[in-house]
């Protein structure tokens, strides 16, 4: 006797395929994930990409001056010191090929001896390079972070306004401001690390091996919460005086910054020496990885603006090239009284 089947469940009816569609559709109905996707779409629209690249092309440029300077200082310090000089000639003629490293000793006594113009050179050009950079700094994340994106940027209308010495006296004391919170964040982890190490060392721990783990982290939550007060800093102040985003996305998103930075130098210091196994790897192999880190530090740098930005939801509605859409502000500028 055959029987006629009963109703199916509608939940045996539903394929793994529309499950898995549904999930996603709920994870991307997230206030959070919807955060996201705008500060994407920001990016993308504000082109973040070609921002990050140009100014990777300063960084790596202003690399140039400081190196001389570092060599200036170098060639100061080996002129007094023989012996010094000897090793190094030596360290690179190991690392250079047979016909380049019989010419290393007349190119290293050179660089001594010119250790005078070569550091003045270099100051010089590193201080224009440096002020440069902070400007184009400044203008990408303004690029990223205000309302209209064909509105005027700040920086033009400063040069517009004022004398172009004020505008590079301006950015040369965001230049100084960050100098000096890098040097109080080097401080800090080189203190944080004497310190641990100190302690250890009084209390008869520092040969016990299950406090090398912990004795590894501390210096890199020391630095990361220095980096935090950096970026914090970065986005309160680069940003459009009129367009200012409210603390808690400031901080959040300098926290975010902060650790995307230490995971990129980690990998940095971690992975370049393993990929350093040939002789053409040694002399391409720094550029190369400095020229990516410095890519993707921008790149962190003004999606994390992009973030901040859009933290308010009626900000992702901002024009953008193409685009009708009546501009909103993250958060107008409070009034002054009387």
């Amino acid at each position: 006797m055959n029987e006629n089947p009963g109703p199916v469940d509608s939940a045996a009816q539903t394929s793994p395929a529309i499950g898995v569609k549904s999930w996603l559709k709920a994870r991307m109905a997230r206030p959070g994930m919807r955060h996201i996707v705008r500060a994407v779409d920001r990016f993308n629209d504000r082109l973040g990409t070609q921002f990050a690249g140009a100014i990777t092309y300063f960084s790596f440029l202003a690399v140039v001056p400081i190196l001389m300077v570092a060599f200036s200082i170098a060639g100061f310090v080996l002129s007094s010191q023989p012996h010094l000089l000897l090793d190094l000639r030596n360290g690179i003629a190991g690392q250079l090929p047979a016909g380049l490293s019989s010419t290393i000793g007349d190119v290293l006594n050179a660089a001594v001896n010119a250790r005078v113009t070569v550091g003045i050179i270099g100051l010089v050009i590193a201080l224009y390079s440096g002020v440069s950079w902070m400007g184009n700094v400044r203008t990408a994340i303004q690029a990223q972070w205000r309302p209209d994106f064909d509105t005027d940027q700040e920086t033009r209308e400063e040069t517009r306004e004022e004398s172009l010495g004020r505008y590079y006296l301006k950015s040369l004391g965001y230049l100084a401001a960050l100098g000096l919170g890098v040097l109080a964040s080097l401080l800090l982890t080189a203190a944080g690390s004497w310190a641990q190490s100190f302690a250890l060392k009084w209390l008869g721990l520092d040969r016990v091996s299950w406090l090398a783990p912990i004795a590894t982290i501390i210096p890199i939550l020391l630095a990361t919460a220095a980096d935090v007060g950096i970026f914090y800093w970065m986005y309160n102040e680069l940003s459009p005086r009129d367009v200012k985003a409210p603390r808690r996305a400031l901080l959040r998103g300098a926290v975010i910054a902060a650790v995307a930075f230490e995971v990129l130098k980690f990998l940095l210091t971690f992975l370049l020496p393993l990929l350093l196994t040939s002789t053409t790897a040694k002399l391409f192999g720094p550029i190369i990885g400095l020229l990516f880190f410095f890519n993707l530090v921008a790149t962190v740098v003004l999606f994390v603006a992009c973030w901040i930005a859009t933290a308010n939801p009626a900000a992702a509605q901002t024009t953008h090239p193409g685009s009708t859409a009546t501009p909103v502000d993250i958060a107008p500028p409070p009034r002054r009284l009387g």
